[in-house]
């Protein structure tokens, strides 16, 4: 991949891409292979491990982080009232987030998308058809090399998946006994080549290449785009109707970059931070902030987890993700979620802090004295069952405009995610705690059905319409009111689902290139 220096910006370029995760690198290779000049910037570096052992770049922990792919400093969030501050949310360099996500990439369901008779949509269904997303799933599927089987339950062929390698002698067991209790899993869709000797790298950097990735998509371009590493996007320039130029600023130094079109695709927290910090003479409260829309609707995926034992101890072997089942997605017209394996084991230390948690709750929890004896069951229970498997749950969150993201110069990141938790978000997840217990057997132990959520699945925050007054892009992802100004995040969700949210932003990034190339042509 071409790099650029600040010396090579002084150019018009075709388009100017804010972000090098799954939506801006999608974007970037199809208007690279289209023949179009793209710039590529990422606050993080181009390659893995940051700058060469004979550069003179100032090593600090921040460099370390950035080398690692991690965001370089804190992100806050407030949820109920209550701040945090979070590492390890959010990715950087080319690649952004995947570079350290579980690579599990499966489609939304047509009720996410649209409305229909026997599953009517919370919020009326987004602007675009399911239809219109199909194509762009089987093309971004095989970019991404995703492997898995069928989903039983989806009425939609998913024919071209290559089949992952076989399941291991425990998961095995699981899918039997899911199935006998009247679910219908399936192999879970993930974006891993399964090269010889493959640890899947879960929730790491992978040094094979053998886990796909955004980075990996662009490489594999039969056309680059050029990239502009360690570089931020501080803020645009913008008349009433068009951006002329971003401000980047890069070692301290800024400068203006000029292009046709600007793709933002830096996430859904720093995308509408840009855009609200992007004021002016025609933008008063931010670019595309008219009506106030920007960095509302904020939503990610809640969730628990549970522990499943096979009948008997088996050795650790075959693929970790593995298993999938969508019994429990829609219920009676209420939206639930959806069962993976997490890839992971329990071992004593996760049981243990399961017990910690469960007597904490408890009506013993007066009696401290008794809560370092939980070690003793603990190490029982491995010895005797050997470690579980760790399942997860994602559940679908709900658009609510006073979820949001707001400036706060005092904070590292620049912003505050505001989150309130929704009772209905409570009853939901208590809903389908209650049925999975009812359902699955005897050798699963439940963590207590709390609202965790999942803050590396922010989205929304831009969310796409009809509507100016309810919406930031139109359904081609253009900013109402602005030419050339495109979104290609998980910003532009106007729902956020209840499965894992890469795929379908990489799909939507390739469905928006061709509106791009359209207006790169002055067809629109």
């Amino acid at each position: 991949m071409p790099t650029a220096n600040t010396r090579e910006l002084d150019r018009l370029w075709d388009v100017v891409i804010i972000g090098a995760g799954m939506g801006g690198g999608f974007t970037a290779r199809a208007l690279a292979e289209a023949g179009y000049d793209v710039l590529l910037v990422d606050r993080g570096y181009k390659e893995r491990g940051g700058p060469a052992e004979n550069s003179s770049a100032e090593k600090s922990s921040q460099n370390d982080d950035l080398a690692e792919c991690k965001w370089p400093g804190p992100s806050a969030c407030e949820v109920d009232g209550t701040l945090t501050r979070h590492f390890g949310i959010f990715g950087a360099g080319v690649g952004g987030s995947t570079n350290l996500y579980a690579a599990a990439l499966e489609r939304f369901a047509r009720h996410d998308v649209e409305s229909l008779p026997e599953a009517p949509h919370p919020t009326g269904g987004w602007p675009i058809e399911y239809n219109r997303l199909l194509p762009y799933y089987e093309k971004a599927e095989r970019m991404l090399h995703v492997a898995g089987t069928r989903d039983p339950l989806n009425p939609d062929p998913v024919d071209h998946l290559p089949q992952p390698p076989p399941l291991g002698p425990a998961d095995t067991q699981f899918v039997q006994s899911f199935t006998k209790s009247g679910a219908h899993p399936y192999r879970l869709h993930v974006g891993i080549r399964y090269l010889p000797g493959c640890d899947e790298c879960l929730g790491k950097l992978c040094p094979r290449n053998c886990r796909a990735d955004a980075r990996s998509v662009v490489r594999e371009g039969s056309s680059q785009p050029t990239i502009l590493e360690r570089a931020e996007a501080v803020r645009l320039e913008a008349s009433q109707d068009k951006v002329s130029k971003v401000i980047l600023r890069q070692d301290g130094v800024e400068t203006a970059v000029c292009a046709k079109v600007f793709v933002l695709a830096a996430g859904a927290v720093h995308t509408p931070k840009l855009l609200l910090e992007s004021r002016g003479e025609h933008w008063p409260d931010g670019v595309a902030n008219r009506t106030g829309m920007v960095g509302r609707n904020l939503m990610f995926h809640a969730g628990f987890q549970f522990i499943m034992w096979p009948r008997k101890k088996h050795p650790s072997s075959g693929p970790r993700k593995s298993i999938c089942l969508r019994d429990f997605y829609l219920v009676d017209g209420q939206r639930l979620g959806v069962v993976q394996s997490s890839g992971f084991e329990a071992g004593y230390g996760y049981l243990l802090v399961y017990l910690y948690s469960a007597f904490d709750r408890g009506p013993f929890r007066w009696l401290r004295v008794l809560r370092p004896f939980l070690r003793v069951p603990a190490a029982l229970a491995i010895k005797l069952r050997g470690p579980g498997t760790i399942f997860s749950t994602i559940v679908e969150d709900l658009p609510y405009a006073d979820n949001r993201i707001v400036i706060d110069r005092n904070e590292e990141d620049g912003v505050v995610m505001k989150y309130t938790v929704r009772q209905e978000l409570r009853d939901r997840i208590l809903r389908f705690h209650r049925l999975l217990r009812n359902t699955l057997d005897k050798r699963t132990l439940f963590f207590p059905p709390d609202v965790t959520l999942n803050l590396s699945h922010a989205c929304g925050t831009c969310v796409m319409g009809n509507d100016p007054a309810t919406s930031v892009i139109n359904p081609d992802c253009r900013v109402h009111g602005i030419t050339n100004l495109f979104i290609t995040d998980a910003s532009f969700m106007p729902t956020s689902a209840g499965i894992n949210p890469s795929l379908t932003v990489a799909a939507n990034a390739l469905r928006v290139s061709e509106s791009i190339k359209r207006t790169l042509a002055g067809e629109s």
